[in-house]
């Protein structure tokens, strides 16, 4: 995990409050190390715990960029525990860099251009609150390369889509509807711009590519024998995505910055923060960001459909409405789960309990306590790497 050095200084965390639909949980693996938790402000007692680690989930950017070094269309990939297969994460690429007031709010769109690879890569990770292993920012011909293992691709476009030419005119390279694609063809979609249309209108083309991607890969194609270790290059992670199912997460959208945020009317937008950070907590624990100084969380959330029915709620509620509560009092989220470990029966308790080692009598924790209404302290049986607090939710906390 990284706490992305180079952007805490300048960087706050935001928390905002809107639907989601939360992709899966991260599930845990065996016994293994030891961490000593001591943020107790009393400065006494120090437990050592056994810590249960994450699951390896290696995560990926690719971003697709035109002649003109402008990034048309940005994923983020998660290769699931045991990898093969994954999930794609599509972003829009008019994205707001900015996450502070003094910063000048710029579409990622343009970060290359302005801050060349390395700066849009730390963009990325800041906007995505994960730690990027493998990052591609590729042309056209590179791009078709990784599609082309997936044959012609299905893919249903949701308009036209045009491309600006060379001579300033624009073309359209493919009418809306069902068309067969080959993986140059797909490549030009993914890089296909007008800049007279917004990232909206472009951006169902691009996701509708990826859903195409998933539907071609269906269970899982025979890609071989997966090296050991995690991946070093894109071609060696697009094999192992290749190798399983893979979702597409297309629900993170923008909303467009207005009045004294944007004064030139360009098109940049803002994207709910605590959105991306429950989609990458549940997705990459292991490469999830703390920017903040305050303790680092893990939610675990038991309840199903069926117990929230009643309340016309779903676990994706519950689970952002304590991400919001959270971040709003300046925690780090880094592990979001619906299968609860932490406690021995695997059930959801009656109380919410907060599980912290030594932490029984910190002002500190307690206040985040008090955010969950009727609670119960535990000490641990266990830990997870770099997670200061387990809150396992109660029945409590739908009161």
């Amino acid at each position: 995990m990284t706490a992305l050095e180079s952007r805490r200084r300048r960087r706050t965390l935001t928390a905002s409050l809107a639907g989601l639909v939360v992709l899966g949980a991260a599930p845990v693996l065996g016994y293994a190390g030891i961490r000593t938790l001591e943020n107790s402000k009393e400065g006494t007692a120090v437990a050592t715990l056994a810590v249960r680690e994450f699951p390896s989930t290696p995560t990926a950017m690719l971003a697709t960029v035109d002649s003109q070094n402008v990034v048309t269309s940005l994923v983020i990939m998660v290769l699931a525990a045991g990898g093969r297969g994954g999930t794609i994460v599509t972003l829009p690429t008019n994205t707001d860099r900015a996450q502070s007031s003094g910063e000048e709010h710029l579409p990622v769109a343009d970060s290359v251009i302005n801050f060349g690879p390395e700066g849009f890569v730390s963009d990325v990770e800041s906007i995505g609150f994960v730690s990027l292993g493998v990052t591609d920012i590729a042309a056209e011909a590179t791009v078709a390369s990784y599609l082309a293992p997936l044959g012609p691709l299905n893919v249903t476009l949701k308009s036209d889509v045009v491309a600006l030419q060379a001579d300033g005119n624009n073309k359209t390279l493919f009418v809306s509807g069902e068309s067969e694609l080959s993986a140059a063809q797909a490549a030009s979609v993914l890089l296909a711009r007008d800049p007279a249309n917004p990232e909206t209108k472009r951006l169902a083309n691009v996701r509708s590519v990826w859903d195409a991607v998933a539907a071609s890969v269906g269970k899982g194609r025979d890609v071989g024998e997966i090296p050991a270790g995690e991946p070093t290059t894109m071609v060696d992670f697009m094999n192992r995505m290749y190798g399983g199912p893979v979702q597409v997460y297309n629900d993170l959208n923008t909303r467009r910055l207005a009045g004294a945020q944007n004064p030139n009317k360009i098109d940049v937008g803002e994207l709910d923060s605590s959105t991306v950070v429950l989609v990458m907590a549940g997705l990459a624990p292991t490469a999830m960001a703390a920017p903040s100084l305050r303790p680092s969380f893990r939610i675990e959330n038991g309840f199903t459909a069926a117990d929230l029915k009643s309340l016309n709620l779903t676990p994706s509620d519950i689970d952002f409405n304590a991400v919001g509560r959270i971040r709003f009092d300046g925690g780090n989220i880094l592990s979001i789960s619906n299968i609860i470990e932490s406690l021995a029966d695997g059930k959801v308790p009656q109380k919410t309990v907060i599980l912290v080692a030594n932490e029984l009598k910190s002002d500190d924790v307690k206040a985040f306590g008090r955010l969950f209404g009727d609670v119960e302290y535990r000490q641990p049986a266990f830990g997870y790497p770099l997670v200061d607090v387990t809150v396992v939710l109660g029945r409590s906390y739908l009161e």
